[in-house]
């Protein structure tokens, strides 16, 4: 009888380990917790509720700032400070446009070191003056405001790698992915490191994936950034894609973790965060509540304001050369400035820009002049690629009380004035140099 007793409640053990009621031993109770159902977004055409952040109104970048290395070393491309420069730069080049910065490689060793901690500020990128990286850290973010633009992260929830601090609690706690024999599942090599892939739903389950993000909200300010970008936001990655079983080990579906996204991202903005994502082949099952891929791929009857992607990603450019902006001035002037417009325009039929023979186009792959309709004064941006002289531009109906302009050519230290000129019959005649980029206002 002692013997059935004793394997009674060694099963029950058992299951109620396996269930997923052992947890990291901080108490996240179930109730009120995120729903893991679907959206709707065709229903309504809007997200669930709304961003934070006008993402279909706002430049979205990443900076590079440092790469793990072999034994535990690290390379630095940017340290805070330099990112500020490039920050400042960014904002000159851009003339002000709405930004979000997400830095990549802030943390331990840079870029995919140590996850799935979060836990350590890069001590690589600290200013001298400044007692930690941390403190480094959030000046960047203060001073990022002061530039319009608003400075956040580059995380992972995906992946894990032995060395990280984390590694041992959650290899005990079943939350990397395990077959069904108990072994470890295998993700991808980054950096020379094996990764592993972590098991949304049991990080969820063991109260893991909560404690993660609160202790991230509560070492750095992102709730007043107000956005996260999550890489690699996949369970379904090309080798397992076509399986049932995520972590067959304790019977986690690819279902479990896709309904665990969905909580994941509605408890980060419970917390007045939005997260945007590697892809939007990834977010096809949280569009409405991903407001944003990097890769993105159109979506047909999406509004942007439900779901978009940002035309300048800028970050290998910046990570081959920080002093180099001219590929940028080229990306804002024949990428940012059409694609702002053609998602903000009042009308929807008049999404075009101005052809001196009246022919309307969409998209000209060399030649723009158009409204920079984020600017609170009246503003043209004007960019050819190989040059012109005495091109005529139909100026839009919005400046027809227009009788002269300002020329100022857009450059990396601010506006320099360049000239004035007469408007005749709502046509302005310009005179642009090979990859010059100007900006055009009313004068005062």
């Amino acid at each position: 009888m002692k013997n059935r007793l004793y394997y009674v409640v060694c099963i029950f053990f058992l299951v109620f380990s396996a269930s997923g009621c052992v947890t990291s031993g901080q108490d996240y109770p179930k109730t009120n917790e995120p729903s893991g159902e679907p959206y709707d977004w065709t229903r309504t055409k809007k997200p669930e509720r709304p961003y934070i952040h006008q993402y279909h109104k706002t430049l979205v970048m990443k900076i590079f700032l440092a790469s793990k290395l072999p034994n535990q070393e690290c390379e630095v491309y940017l340290t805070f400070e330099q990112a500020l420069e490039v920050i400042h730069r960014l904002d000159n080049i851009t003339i002000g446009i709405p930004k979000i910065v997400y830095l990549v490689g802030w943390q331990f060793n840079g870029h995919d070191s140590k996850y799935p901690a979060w836990s350590e500020v890069n001590p690589r990128l600290k200013r001298p003056q400044d007692k930690n990286a941390r403190e480094s850290l959030l000046w960047l973010m203060r001073e990022g405001f002061k530039h319009n633009t608003t400075v956040s992260f580059h995380i992972n929830m995906f992946d894990a790698y032995e060395d990280s601090p984390l590694w041992k609690e959650y290899v005990e706690h079943d939350i990397i992915a395990k077959e069904k024999d108990g072994t470890l599942k295998k993700a991808e090599m980054h950096g020379g490191e094996q990764s592993y892939p972590i098991s949304y739903a049991r990080e969820w389950d063991t109260g893991y994936a909560k404690k993660r993000i609160d202790g991230l909200l509560a070492m750095l300010p992102i709730q007043r950034a107000g956005t996260i970008h999550i890489d690699a936001f996949h369970p379904a990655v090309p080798m397992w894609r076509h399986q049932d079983y995520f972590s067959p080990y304790l019977d986690y579906t690819v279902a479990d973790e896709v309904a665990t996204q969905r909580k994941i991202v509605r408890y980060w903005r419970d917390r007045g965060v939005d997260v945007t994502m590697e892809g939007t082949g990834q977010a096809r099952n949280l569009i409405g509540l991903v407001p944003m891929g990097w890769h993105f791929r159109p979506i047909k009857n999406c509004p942007p304001t439900v779901h978009c992607g940002t035309p300048m990603h800028a970050e290998p450019e910046i990570k081959r050369d920080p002093n180099n902006f001219s590929p940028l001035i080229e990306q804002f002037c024949l990428k940012v400035v059409p694609w702002y417009y053609s998602n903000n325009v009042a009308d929807p039929d008049s999404r075009t820009m101005f052809e001196a023979d009246g022919v309307t186009k969409v998209i000209i792959p060399s030649n723009i002049c158009m409204p920079a309709l984020w600017r609170k004064r009246r503003t043209l941006v004007a960019y050819s690629r190989s040059g012109y002289e005495t091109r005529v531009w139909k100026l839009p109906p919005q400046w027809k009380d227009v009788k002269k302009v300002s020329i100022s050519r857009i450059t990396l230290d601010g506006p320099e004035k360049v000239s004035e000129a007469s408007v005749s019959d709502a046509k302005l005649i310009l005179n642009v140099g090979k990859g010059e980029a100007l900006m055009i206002s009313p004068k005062q």
